[in-house]
Parts: C-alpha cells; sequence; structure tokens
C-alpha cells in the first residue's frame, strides 16, 4: 500500500493548494470591504473558477483512489475528509464572491454604526479560515478546537449585527444600506461556519470522532 500513501500526501497537497486560494479570496473579499477598491473584486472574481476546478478535480482524485484501493480505517476517513473539506473550501470561495457583489452595492462610507462590527467579523472570519486551514496541514485537533470555540464570537456579533440594522428606521436609502450589510453579516457568518466545518473533519480524521453538530447554539436561529 506504499503507492496509495503517496497519492494520499499527493492529493492532500492539491487540497492545501486549493485552501490556499480560497484563502487569498477571502482576503481579497475582505480588503474590498475596507477600501472598496474594484481591483481586489476582481482578484476574488478571477479566483473562482481556478477554485471550481480544483473541487471537480480532487472530487474526481478521491474517488478515483476509493474505487482502486478500496482503503479503510484511517485512509477511508482521510478521502472522505478530503470529498468534506472540498466542498467547504468550496462554499467560502462562493461566499467570498457573493460578499464582493454585496460591497459593490456599499456606498463609499457606511453610515450606520453596525458596519464596525461588520468589519470585526471579516476579520475574525478570515482568521478563522487562516487557521482551519492550518489544522488540515499539521491534523491538529487543539487548534481546530480553538477555531470551533471562535465560531461562538462570530454568531454573537452577527446576532448584534442583524438586531442593529433592524432599528435603523425608515429612510429609503439607510435601509437599502442596512439590508445589504445583513446580507454581508450572514455570508460571514457562513465563512466562519464553513471553516469551523473544516476544523470538525479533523476531528474525524484524527480521533475517528464525529463531532458535527455538536457546537452552536446560535448557529441558524436566525
Amino acid at each position: 500500500m506504499q503507492r496509495l500513501a503517496q497519492e494520499l500526501v499527493s492529493l492532500k497537497g492539491r487540497l492545501i493548494e486549493m485552501g490556499d486560494a480560497v484563502e487569498s479570496m477571502v482576503i481579497w473579499a475582505n480588503k474590498a470591504l475596507i477600501d472598496r477598491h474594484p481591483e481586489n473584486i476582481r482578484r476574488v472574481e478571477d479566483g473562482e473558477l481556478r477554485t471550481d476546478q480544483f473541487q471537480i478535480d480532487i472530487d474526481s482524485e478521491a474517488i478515483r483512489l476509493i474505487t482502486v484501493y478500496t482503503p479503510i480505517a484511517r485512509d477511508l476517513r482521510f478521502l472522505l475528509m478530503v470529498a468534506r473539506i472540498n466542498s467547504e473550501l468550496e462554499r467560502i470561495g462562493d461566499q467570498s464572491l457573493n460578499n464582493c457583489e454585496y460591497i459593490r452595492q456599499l456606498p463609499p462610507t457606511p453610515g450606520v454604526k453596525a458596519f464596525s462590527d461588520l468589519l470585526k467579523m471579516s476579520d475574525i472570519a478570515q482568521r478563522m479560515v487562516h487557521d482551519a486551514l492550518l489544522t488540515v496541514k499539521d491534523e491538529d485537533v487543539d487548534r481546530a478546537q480553538h477555531v470551533v470555540n471562535t465560531d461562538d464570537e462570530v454568531d454573537a456579533l452577527y446576532v448584534q449585527t442583524f438586531r442593529d440594522l433592524l432599528t435603523t428606521g425608515s429612510d429609503v436609502n439607510v435601509v437599502n444600506e442596512s439590508m445589504t450589510m445583513i446580507l454581508l453579516a450572514r455570508s460571514l457568518e457562513r465563512i466562519a461556519d464553513h471553516a469551523t466545518n473544516i476544523c470538525e473533519e479533523i476531528f474525524y480524521l484524527v480521533k475517528a470522532e464525529d463531532i458535527r453538530h455538536r457546537y452552536g447554539a446560535i448557529r441558524h436561529q436566525l
């Protein structure tokens, strides 16, 4: 099974490469939220086709390895983990692209006070994605647990931002701005969720323990 071991290492390398591409999309989208520079948005858009192709290639390779080698135990868990993380990464890329569409609709200087919380969410979600990718590289369950715990912080900010934006008044421009920011906040919360899901897969790989749906009472309550 030496050949399988080599192929698994190669597949993990491809997954990490995809993660780096997706993290770049998150970074550029967050920069666009701060400076509204169209070049940052263009970089996110350029990354979409690349990450889509990564997803197709990685899924195909995982299926091929399962078919050819019929792996068991940890090797099988690894391939299942790769397939699921592959999907989570693609969704993070999609959410980053969605954020750029929302950012285009914001005024140059948002007038609502909730914007500062939105920036906090953006920063935390970006760090969660970065740390989640480190857990994939190192298979570090301690770091994975830290990311899972941090998701509660994003959830709390999302709830607070949502409530603040629902009470911004009746002026049509302010209402439109608030609705756009609610969509942005929801997308950032989902990015944090996807990062959390990636870390839960590391528990599955390393400890053969399925911790999905165990955390996040606030998650999805809105």
